[in-house]
């Protein structure tokens, strides 16, 4: 075997690996999981370290290239539902029953084929000894049949929801998915057309070793694009995973801070896992807060943060942000110091959470800069010198 087929089969059961915890979590996982559990299998059995011994444990001749189309039909018929349920979710269930029928009278001609198909030794290639025949060639040609309809609908399927993807990662990934499966097709157009010619004892373009050659070149460029293809999306996943999480870790002060001085604020349901939903809610809460600490800001303090915010900076959106800071941070010394809240105070204007899900990057960034301005040296004399004037 070829040192790129084994780097693709690496890379396969790694995929495998890494996509079997989300797959016992989450249901619509599992026939991607299946789907490269049975190409990394398929893959295996291909091997002839793992071949030539199964054959021989078993006393069937070339039993191994059988059990690994037959995975490999289980394994495209996953991939095929797999990608029915991201692009088209509403036909999930009419197309299960149907490519279940199907995958069964695959499996069964391939099997009826392999049976009736003299095979008197074991050779190294069923594909190159037996497709100068007729039972030979059809049995190819189920297989590759099936395969070659399989990687058509997912092509068409892929192409057709990347224009519609608004993420960049799940776009670029589906491009790249649709890119293999589009290579599959051409894997099988190409090895139907070499079988064809041989049964019919017509030359083919180029000899049999070269042509060979050439079917796993694509073969194998067709499974690293769908591999690199189908793990884009979650490289952008993470990203953004780890990108909420440092976000977490820096607006962390501030949440700390305004709950501290409103403790009511925090939500009782359960902290969730997910990184995103925990960003949302800290937000929240931080808004929550915001709007009581509004209570204990009267209008002569918000003009005094202006003015203060005015003489420290000359960019409005960041003066914005250190006059709200200034204003929020004396409010909160007023709140743990046990003033009343004020009946004439100004709210200022700020993101309620259904803001949030229109343009929750703009709302990240300008609690950041809040974030940054409440713990600015000058939000720290600006609470201090209102400590004093009001000791």
């Amino acid at each position: 075997m070829h040192p790129i087929q084994n780097v693709v089969l690496a890379a396969l059961w790694a995929v495998t690996a890494w996509r079997l915890p989300a797959a016992v979590r989450d249901a619509k996982q599992r026939s991607a999981w299946i789907a490269f559990a049975s190409m990394a299998a398929a893959n295996t059995l291909a091997h002839p370290a793992v071949e030539s011994p199964f054959n021989e444990v078993t006393g069937i001749n070339n039993l191994a290239t059988l059990t690994r189309n037959l995975i490999g039909i289980l394994g495209f018929s996953a991939f095929v539902q797999f990608v029915v349920s991201v692009a088209r979710p509403r036909a999930i269930r009419s197309s299960r029953r149907l490519l279940t029928v199907c995958g069964f009278v695959g499996a069964f001609g391939l099997v009826f084929l392999f049976a009736v198909t003299p095979r008197p030794r074991n050779v190294d290639n069923f594909f190159e000894a037996y497709t100068g025949r007729p039972l030979g060639t059809a049995y190819c040609c189920v297989f590759l049949g099936y395969v070659g309809v399989s990687t058509v609908i997912a092509t068409c399927l892929f192409t057709g929801y990347s224009r519609h993807a608004e993420d960049a990662w799940l776009r670029a990934g589906l491009r790249l998915l649709g890119t293999g499966t589009a290579i599959g097709t051409l894997y099988t157009i190409f090895c139907a057309a070499r079988m064809l010619t041989r049964l019919a004892h017509q030359p083919f373009v180029t000899n049999d070793h070269t042509a060979a050659a050439v079917a796993h070149i694509i073969q194998d460029t067709a499974i690293a694009l769908i591999v690199v293809g189908s793990s884009i999306p979650a490289c952008g996943v993470l990203r953004r995973t780890l990108g909420d999480r440092r976000t977490l870790r820096r607006l962390r002060p501030l949440w700390s801070a305004l709950t501290d001085a409103v403790p009511d604020v925090i939500l009782e349901a359960p902290v969730p896992r997910c990184s995103r939903i925990r960003l949302l809610r800290q937000i929240i809460e931080i808004h929550d807060a915001m709007l009581v600490l509004a209570c204990y800001a009267p209008p002569q303090l918000h003009e005094q943060a202006r003015s203060r915010a005015a003489q420290v900076l000359q960019n409005e959106e960041g003066r914005a942000a250190l006059a709200q800071a200034l204003w929020l941070r004396a409010a909160c010394e007023a709140k743990h110091a046990g003033a009343q809240p004020s009946a004439h105070s100004v709210e200022e204007r700020t993101a309620h959470p259904e803001h949030l899900a229109f343009d929750f990057a703009f709302e990240v960034a300008c609690i950041q800069q809040l974030c940054d301005a409440y713990n600015s040296p000058t939000a720290e004399a600006f609470a201090r010198e209102h400590r004093l004037e009001h000791a």
